[in-house]
């Protein structure tokens, strides 16, 4: 409904490349069509009572090169449209189908709190979607799950509709637990979050509905601040998700030094060490301020250090079997 990104001022003040068009942008891109400069649309239909206003039509039209469809009553159509719907819902009515989609995305906070997003804003309703995770520290009894909706990429950026634990998870090194997280809307718009460590069969879930005391404004303002920030957000996310392999690379690295450094040759030992302290530092940096890191850097050294990590990892593996064959 255009009609509804008017506000009581009127669009006056604002002409056909400014923010009351955002509707018609953005219903193109959701629909992922870039029209061509010759090319139109077959037919504009307006929908809602302020598409009546004479300049909101000629402003529609001249947006899409159309002139809009207008032999519809505009208030009617929107009833009509409410009462079809609530009858499918209802089940009294199989000769309809009008598709619903999730106004937000939908997903989890992830270690480093970054949001690992499942379902995507404009998904057709119901949605279902299920990703894979692990633990990140070792011997976690329990995790807890932060359900959120928002299109930021920080949770804290994000709205927390449901929370619930996951607990009774045998102890396990980490990465080792397989946690399966399945989402799933419904036509009545209500979520379910469903959690189960596969090892284990421990299992959990919660209920919610996720656009419960949003308005239209909110969702706007939501859709609008991701824009705005997308490029820190994305950068911010990436290095979290660095931050987080980097600390396991540098335990378990660490930990095969002491256990099979005798095995290693000084100069490769100190080497090994001088990149570990290197990664130490980009972990300890952006921890301090994420702001103050390259990205690409932190990544080359990481990269660097799995690259010089591979003879440990050999020479571990020998003194592995050595214990073996000994035992």
């Amino acid at each position: 409904a255009l009609a509804d990104e008017w506000d009581a001022r009127g669009p006056a003040d604002h002409d056909v490349r400014g923010e009351r068009l955002a509707a018609c942008k953005r219903a193109l891109k959701d629909a992922k069509r870039q029209l061509a400069p010759d090319e139109t649309l077959s037919a504009v239909v307006m929908v809602g009572g302020s598409t009546r206003v004479p300049l909101v039509r000629q402003r529609v039209e001249q947006f899409f090169g159309i002139e809009p469809y207008t032999a519809l009553d505009p208030d009617r159509v929107v009833a009509l449209g409410a009462a079809i719907q609530g009858a499918v819902l209802a089940g009294t009515a199989d000769h309809a189908l009008l598709l619903d989609v999730v106004p937000l995305s939908l997903g989890i906070e992830t270690v480093g709190g970054g949001v690992a997003k499942l379902v995507m804003r404009n998904a057709t309703v119901p949605a279902r979607a299920t990703e894979r995770f692990s633990t990140s520290v070792d011997n976690q009894t329990g995790i807890s799950i932060n359900v959120l909706q928002g299109e930021r990429e920080m949770a804290e950026d994000c709205r927390s509709i449901g929370r619930f634990e996951l607990s009774g998870i045998p102890p396990m090194p980490a990465g080792i637990p397989k946690l399966v997280v399945t989402f799933s809307v419904d036509a009545n718009a209500v979520l379910s979050v469903h959690a189960v460590e596969e090892r284990s069969g421990k299992q959990a879930s919660v209920q919610v509905i996720p656009n419960h005391g949003l308005s239209r404004e909110e969702v706007e303002r939501i859709e609008r601040e991701s824009f705005e920030h997308a490029r820190d957000d994305l950068t911010r996310h990436r290095i979290a998700d660095l931050v987080t392999n980097a600390k396991m690379h540098l335990r378990w690295i660490t930990r095969q030094i002491d256990k099979v450094g005798e095995s290693l040759d000084d100069d490769y030992a100190a080497d090994l060490r001088e990149h570990l302290a290197t990664l130490d530092g980009f972990v300890k940096s952006a921890q301090d301020d994420w702001r103050t890191i390259n990205a690409d850097a932190f990544k080359k050294a990481m990269d660097d250090l799995d690259e010089r990590s591979m003879r440990l990892h050999e020479v571990s593996i020998a003194e592995s079997l050595k214990e073996d064959e000994a035992g």
